[in-house]
């Protein structure tokens, strides 16, 4: 087993787009397109929404083969308050017509930084010759370059050539693109019960 998998969560999903990804096509894929088996798997999200993202992880958790047996890591969200720069008055940016709604900025915190350790963590360990990145993010492209051109590391980059930062592609033996045909209709995350129920009811969902 050769392969090792590092998901960026919220580029996934930004990615793909609006529908929900099915994670065990997506190792399925990936081990059909690399021939070979993934090794570790890690997930990376960060989400305050413990009721979704909790239910979210346990399936990605799942083992292989009946789930994609990933590693979840999740991290958390930081809010900070807009201003405006110095020169434009230095306030803090308002709703237009409603002063008294502060506008806000929520990023995630911690995810890069996990992402890269438990990824170089993992390749000391367990060795995996291929690596399997669904991320775009320019700011993995040193950890990235060290496992290519020193450590000998097939890379595999995941995602949207549309947000695949330049400065990673040059390292990439290929890129698979989840937002075209064949691939996003198969990874694409059908729930057979509601679509069951919608056969049999039509247009009215059941409540």
């Amino acid at each position: 087993m050769t392969i090792g998998l590092f998901i960026d969560g919220a580029y996934a999903y930004k990615a793909f787009g609006r529908d929900k990804i099915n994670y065990l096509e997506l190792r399925k894929l990936i081990e059909e397109e690399l021939g070979d088996e993934v090794d570790e798997g890690y997930f990376f999200n960060a989400d305050d929404n413990q009721a979704m993202s909790s239910k979210l992880h346990n399936a990605l958790s799942f083992p292989y083969p009946k789930g994609p047996g990933l590693r979840v890591k999740n991290y958390w969200l930081q809010k900070k308050q807009l201003y405006w720069p110095n020169h434009l008055g230095g306030g803090p940016v308002t709703h237009p017509e409603q002063s008294h709604i502060n506008y806000e900025i929520t990023t995630q915190k911690a995810v890069d930084v996990g992402l890269v350790y438990h990824m170089t963590r993992s390749f000391h360990k367990r060795k995996w010759t291929k690596l399997a990145l669904f991320a775009g993010d320019g700011d993995f492209h040193e950890p990235v370059q060290n496992l290519v051109e020193y450590e000998n590391v097939d890379l595999y980059l995941i995602g949207s050539l549309n947000s695949i930062a330049d400065v990673l592609r040059p390292y990439a033996r290929r890129i698979i693109e989840v937002d075209v045909e064949p691939v996003r209709t198969r990874l694409r995350f059908v729930d057979r019960w509601r679509e069951g129920q919608a056969e049999r009811y039509g247009d009215e969902q059941p409540v």
